[in-house]
């Protein structure tokens, strides 16, 4: 097991994270009252999403989202996850759109519109969709791996997905891990995939998240029968 661990590790721009297939930005520092307002409502709607209440948390969300302060990337962001989760994915693309209007770079939108196409079964859209922002985000790993997923998923493109963490050596986030794992239970070899699961786990704790549910929401670590 010690030849899991880390030996090195490559740059990755990336926040907090939570919710299958979905990114939420979990810290924010409020500058002014009404920043303090808004603060309050978006971390009080965080918690009530994460806690699955996703009514209570549209409802508690919408003070952040008042006339004064229509364009916080945060609260629409964290409105579309909530309206994603409640399977309203035209309202929800509404918000994602909003974002990047307000902030083209916004990270978490760009991510959480691909994952509506994924979550559509919109299949090929997807794909296309991670791989473009794959070239946009470059080493970015948590596209990288979304976008590993989805082709082992499809059973397409052998020669991409040769590409996508073509190392022996783990980066710096659990991707490196998980991709691998993925790629084990692919082949069918559940129990190779679950000692590098576990190794994640153990080094990166709670910040696997994101990744155990991206490849929960796969269905390539579902049993075989």
């Amino acid at each position: 097991m010690l030849s899991l661990l880390p030996k090195h590790f490559r740059h990755l721009r990336m926040a907090s994270l939570c919710w299958v297939g979905l990114f939420v930005p979990t810290e924010h520092l409020p500058a002014t009252p009404s920043a303090m307002s808004s603060d309050a409502a978006v971390k009080t709607a965080l918690a009530e999403f994460n806690d699955k209440e996703y009514d209570a948390a549209l409802h508690d969300l919408a003070p952040a989202l008042e006339a004064n302060n229509p364009q916080n990337s945060e609260a629409l962001n964290l409105k579309g996850a909530i309206l994603t989760k409640k399977k309203d994915y035209d309202a929800a693309l509404v918000c994602y759109n909003q974002v990047l209007k307000v902030e083209p770079g916004y990270f978490p939108a760009k991510y959480n519109i691909g994952a509506l196409l994924a979550l559509r079964k919109q299949w090929d859209a997807a794909i296309d969709y991670y791989r473009n922002l794959l070239i946009e985000e470059t080493n970015n790993e948590l596209v990288e791996y979304k976008l590993l997923l989805l082709l082992l998923h499809q059973n397409t493109d052998p020669e991409l997905q040769a590409k996508l963490f073509a190392t022996d050596l783990p980066t710096n986030t659990p991707a490196w891990y998980f991709a691998t794992a993925a790629r084990c239970y692919k082949k069918g070899e559940a129990a190779e995939a679950a000692k590098y699961l576990e190794v994640a786990k153990n080094i990166y704790g709670d910040k696997v998240g994101i990744f155990q549910e991206e490849l929960d929401e796969s269905g390539l670590n579902a049993p075989q029968h």
